[in-house]
């Protein structure tokens, strides 16, 4: 704890303090502190308040993490995932309410310990580093204070986990039957029966059609479609211009503000605040040019405490740690050889002198060196530039009404079109669930208006929905040769499973052998093998053979249906599985069982409390 003191009253501290003046709505941590409710909330759970600004940045934080996980834009389901993100703060609601009536609590020295032993706040000899901590804090935009209570909830939520899943029982014994069956293995033959060379021999009456319409008429409707029209930006296309010397130079000048490689830099620092800072300042700048130690006058008038306590030293120069004025003292101190004082920086803490202490490393590569380089990233920028211009005018001409085909002649893009585009079963280049739902959102189809800009893999879409028609119940007439298409794949697939019957049937009296059917061999495999559909591992160790010869079994699957030849079951041996793969699947088990028992305990929690939804500020965030 005396460590993050430390840090608070240091300059990096300041820093972070300054930057963290930010109200507390913005990481959505005012639910940790109040129970209130009010219309601007999502949700309010028994005494915990679900904040619209809470909502906002658990989408925004799951969205980004999917796109970091490499899943692209426009396959995110907006719907299905704030669906998600609301019932997960829902359910850590709830938590946190029991947690509160069971009076669980983490105290500060637990917190300080742990983050002593975070390995991301520890410096290359394992000591905790104010600089690594304050960085991390600059990171996430929070205080400390905040880091405090995120953890404090957590710990919270994960004693509440601890005491319910690890009440949850699975006898050793229940674990090697289990672990017996997953080691069995078999030789296995398949021979498939697709129903569609089958559907030549079925026929399907007016009747049967007829019979199956006023059964099903209520399941038999259209699909929701639209005529769709739409541009795309591809980012290839834009032309660029030539870069300048000067863009060139400014790239070279962010990299070397920036520049880490094997170069580095040890500093140490005098700060002075106040209204004689400047004039201070010079006179130990004065006091140094006559020979007098850094180190001692750090220690005498430096106001950074962590610092001057140490002559001044504050390690290996990161220019982040020190926010918009990083590079302020990378200009300071750059070309500065071991032993030598910079100037007096004025940063938004005071007057600083440094003093390199230690150099190790290449310098910064030249600019001449890097051209190549620098010249492919200032044609980047100025891309990205571009587009980003680009993007913003046609969204703003979307967003005043002007027509695709007006957006398309203004920004030199052709109109593509799309007839029937459908909300279900869409099987066209536009597919992705990010592009269907801006097709079918209900102001778009009611004004007849272009979308905002719809990220993909190969640039950016705008889409223009016309003549919708809704879904509707089909006449007879319309619903026939869809009823047809399921009847004849029904018979046929009958027909195919008879056929695989009487080939099971061959098989068992009389061997494989008998049998015209071109079997493949599947080798020896086990229940979960890969080479198996999901319905043929359900039977594929159904039946045992006797005295060692091989038995036939037959199954309807959603192609037809198949007839697997199996061999003897070769029953698995629990001394074949090492120690640690044993203690670790019964750990995985007990832990399968325990998420269980906690899932099951978190809905008797939530039918216990009242839960009060605010669907007006849930459908302005984003809805359900």
């Amino acid at each position: 704890m005396e460590s993050i003191r430390n840090f608070l009253k240091s300059w990096p501290g300041r820093i972070f303090l300054m930057l963290c003046l930010s109200p507390l709505v913005i990481l959505g941590l005012e639910s940790y502190f109040t129970g209130s409710a009010n219309a601007n909330d999502v949700a309010k759970v028994g005494d915990q308040t679900i904040s619209r600004a809470e909502y906002q940045d658990a989408i925004n934080n799951r969205r980004n993490e999917l796109l970091q996980n490499g899943v692209e834009a426009s396959a995110i389901n907006t719907n299905a995932l704030n669906r998600e993100v609301l019932e997960s703060l829902i359910n850590r609601a709830v938590l946190r309410n029991q947690s509160e009536q069971l009076g669980m609590h983490v105290s500060d020295q637990v917190i300080n310990d742990l983050l002593l032993q975070d390995p991301q706040f520890l410096d290359e000899n394992g000591q905790f580093s104010n600089d690594r901590f304050a960085f991390a804090l600059q990171q996430q935009g929070i205080t400390k204070d905040q880091l405090f209570a995120q953890y404090r909830q957590q710990l919270n939520l994960m004693q509440l986990y601890a005491s319910v899943a690890q009440t949850a029982l699975y006898p050793e014994a229940e674990i090697n039957d289990l672990l017996a069956l997953q080691l069995e293995t078999r030789d296995v033959w398949v021979y498939r029966l697709p129903w569609e060379q089958y559907k030549d021999k079925v026929s399907v009456s007016n009747k049967e059609i007829e019979d199956y319409y006023n059964e099903h008429k209520n399941e038999l409707n259209s699909v929701a479609m639209v005529d769709l029209a739409y541009i795309q930006l591809d980012p290839s296309k834009i032309t660029v211009e030539e870069v300048s010397k000067e863009e060139v130079q400014a790239q070279y000048d962010a990299f070397k503000a920036n520049y880490a490689g094997n170069y580095s830099q040890k500093l140490s620092q005098i700060l002075v605040t106040g209204d004689n800072a400047q004039k201070t300042i010079q006179q130990i700048e004065n006091r140094l040019k006559k020979g007098e130690s850094f180190e001692a006058l750090a220690k005498e008038f430096s106001e950074d405490p962590v610092s001057a306590a140490k002559g001044g030293d504050i390690g290996t120069f990161n220019p982040d740690v020190f926010g918009a004025d990083g590079s302020k003292v990378a200009q300071a101190i750059e070309g500065l050889n071991k032993g030598q004082v910079s100037a007096p920086v004025k940063t938004s803490f005071g007057y600083q002198l440094f003093k390199v202490t230690e150099m190790s490393g290449a310098g910064v590569p030249s600019l001449d060196s890097m051209r190549e380089e620098l010249v492919a990233q200032a044609k980047r920028q100025k891309r990205e530039e571009l587009i980003a211009d680009k993007i913003t005018r046609i969204n703003e001409m979307a967003i005043d009404g002007v027509s695709i085909e007006d957006i398309a002649q203004q920004e030199e893009l052709s109109v593509q079109k799309i007839k029937d585009y459908t909300k279900k079963g869409n099987k066209t280049v536009l597919a992705q669930p990010a592009v269907i739902e801006a097709a079918f959102d209900d102001y778009a189809i009611q004004d007849e208006s272009v979308s905002a800009s719809i990220k993909v893999n190969n640039g950016t879409l705008w889409v223009q929905p016309t003549n919708y028609r809704p879904v509707k119940p089909l006449t007879l007439q319309q619903a026939t040769a869809k009823i047809k298409n399921i009847l004849v794949q029904q018979k046929a697939s009958a027909q195919a499973l008879a056929a695989a019957q009487n080939i099971s049937k061959t098989v068992n009296n009389k061997g494989m052998q008998a049998v015209q059917a071109k079997f493949q061999s599947l080798g020896n495999v086990n229940r979960q093998s890969p080479l198996l559909t999901a319905k043929e591992q359900a039977i594929a160790f159904s039946k045992d053979s006797t005295g060692g010869k091989q038995v036939a079994v037959s199954e309807k699957t959603n192609e037809g249906a198949t007839v697997l030849v199996l061999g003897p079951i070769t029953k698995g041996s629990m001394q074949d599985v090492p120690a640690a793969e044993l203690s670790q699947a019964m750990f995985d088990m007990r832990s399968i069982r325990g998420q269980e028992y906690f899932s099951d305990y978190v809905e008797y929690l939530k039918g216990a409390t009242k839960i009060e939804k605010n669907e007006k500020v849930i459908n302005e965030v984003g809805g359900v």
